[in-house]
């Protein structure tokens, strides 16, 4: 079993405090290793109980390097680790690594990759040397590439069996010799499907083109923004032309789900990108983490999106009084639930010049998830009549939602509600729409939350109506999420003042020239924001 330090290149003295079984005066066996490479090896560790590891006078540098390489999970105090979950843990991950085959084969894949795609996530299998034994690891690349070490795993008749507890992450698949992949399951929590590691020359990288390369054609300047209601601190970017002038500018606001200031998504930066191209027009651009993420402040878990529209109108007054901004051409460009948050802004000020939605909702919040749903379950064409079973279910959720208490049980209510409405259906169609048990809290956990249940009651109609600016809403004819049609005819309805709607061939719903339109291509493609949607977009506004 190897321990791997960071400090390779000078000798590290280290102490390794070990505890036989049937050592029946308690006394631990003291063994002092010198550190000539980068890693300690240590042999037999089936008898291992418990250990500590010393570093000179600097204990917390060993325990922190050896944490980061994700063998144990634990904060240390830095003064006393000898405690039982720190013992367990050791002895579980030793016992397990040391009982794992090791192949001759095995070592024949050391340093190559093999890629695959699991619940839309592009997954990277490659083998490692850890001391004398050669390790099988996975990278993630779109959730912080860290590397993914298995607490157990075995390769024997070519059948790799890979587990992270942690994680809940159980791969198990066959080497074909033939093909050179690995095929075989992938389950994680509830998820599960079949999985091909298909080989390739290195690790997964995203081609993103369109996102910008320092060194910038603009002017970037970090702001500090605080909330309408000054209980927020928002960290920010404002992107500015690189000439003199006061400049027209536009507060951009981000879809629903905690993202930073450039809305980034599977490696995409959307909000870079409209920024880098409107600079290049003319325009000043504010973006922002949003709060609780990036460098902002806040506890998003309990945030609605009211709260969040309070962020925004914090970023929209600080950009009007900007020295470098012209204030009577400054407006708010929201993607999604920005778009709603743009609404609310908007119609709550006259100093507001412009809006633009993007993928912008005109009905309420509880019919625009339920069309979202119908949309996504009929591009995996799953029948009519299991969809209309499922979304049944999702309006009395709603409801309970909405009345429930916070003591209430809700999983015992929302399986009565789908055992009236799905009598006669099969586990396999239950899970099929995700009305199975297992799903149950799931549920329960989404219907709890104070932004779903603020979300749910909200209408373009309370908003809408009292906007007095000029509106440009795009929708992608693709867009799965927020569907184009509806929602376009809806806001063209609710306006009272100048209002210009377009529906977007073969856009989906991040603006990206698409096929389905589905989720799990938005990975794949490499386009991150239409480049027509941009000149659009700086069009109109230096037409207001």
């Amino acid at each position: 079993m190897a321990f791997v330090f960071p400090d390779a290149g000078k000798a590290l003295r280290a102490k390794v405090l070990f505890e036989k079984k049937g050592n029946k005066h308690g006394k631990p066996e003291l063994l002092e290793l010198v550190l000539n490479h980068n890693h300690i090896v240590v042999e037999t560790m089936r008898n291992v109980l418990s250990f500590n590891i010393l570093y000179g006078n600097q204990y917390d540098d060993v325990w922190r390097q050896v944490r980061d390489e994700k063998l144990l999970q634990y904060q240390s105090d830095g003064k006393n680790v000898d405690n039982q979950f720190f013992s367990k843990k050791c002895c579980d991950n030793l016992s397990n690594v040391s009982g794992n085959a090791q192949s001759s084969d095995l070592r024949d894949f050391e340093d190559r990759y093999w890629l695959a795609v699991a619940v839309h996530l592009p997954l990277d299998l490659t083998f490692q040397r850890s001391g004398d034994s050669v390790v099988p690891v996975i990278y993630s690349v779109f959730q912080g590439n860290a590397a993914i070490h298995p607490t157990s795993w075995s390769f024997s008749g070519d059948t790799l069996n890979f587990r992270c507890k942690d994680i809940s992450l159980k791969i198990t698949a066959v080497y074909n010799r033939g093909t050179n992949t690995f095929e075989g399951t992938f389950k994680q929590f509830l998820a599960s499907s079949a999985i091909t590691f298909n080989p390739t020359l290195g690790p997964f990288k995203a081609n993103r083109p369109q996102t910008p390369q320092p060194p910038y054609s603009f002017d970037e300047e970090e702001v500090t923004v605080t909330s309408k209601d000054g209980r927020t601190t928002l960290s920010g970017t404002l992107t500015l032309p690189r000439k003199e002038g006061r400049f027209p500018a536009v507060v951009l606001v981000s879809g629903s789900g905690q993202q930073n200031r450039d809305e980034e998504l599977f490696q995409h930066k959307p909000f870079l990108v409209i920024a880098d191209y409107f600079a290049s027009r003319g325009i000043a651009v504010l973006r922002y983490d949003d709060r609780g993420a990036g460098h902002s402040t806040g506890d998003a878990a309990k945030a609605t999106t009211l709260d969040f529209a309070n962020d925004a109108r914090g970023a929209f007054d600080f950009l009007r009084k900007h020295k470098r901004i012209d204030s009577k051409r400054v407006g708010i460009a929201g993607h999604s639930e920005g778009a709603l948050i743009a609404q609310i802004v908007a119609a709550g000020s006259n100093k507001v010049r412009f809006v633009i939605f993007l993928a912008g909702q005109g009905c309420s919040g509880a019919e625009v998830l339920l069309q979202q749903n119908r949309r996504l379950f009929e591009l995996q064409d799953v029948p009519d009549s299991l969809v209309e079973k499922r979304l049944a279910c999702m309006r009395e959720f709603f409801v309970v939602a909405d009345t429930i208490g916070p003591k209430g049980k809700l999983i015992p209510t929302l399986q009565e509600i789908i055992s009236h409405n799905c009598p006669n259906l099969s586990q396999s169609q239950l899970q099929t729409v995700g009305l199975d048990k297992k799903s149950l809290f799931g549920w329960s956990q989404q219907l709890t939350m104070p932004w779903l249940k603020t979300f749910l009651k909200l209408d373009a109609a309370q908003y809408l109506p009292k906007v007095k600016c000029p509106i440009l809403a795009l929708g992608g004819e693709k867009d799965a999420q927020v569907l184009t049609k509806e929602n376009l005819a809806r806001i063209k309805e609710l306006s009272k003042g100048k209002t210009d709607t377009r529906s977007l061939p073969s856009l989906n719903h991040l603006f990206q020239h698409c096929t389905t339109g589905l989720p799990d291509e938005y990975i794949t493609i490499e386009e991150t924001f239409s480049p027509e949607v941009l000149k659009l977009m700086a069009d109109w506004i230096l037409e207001q």
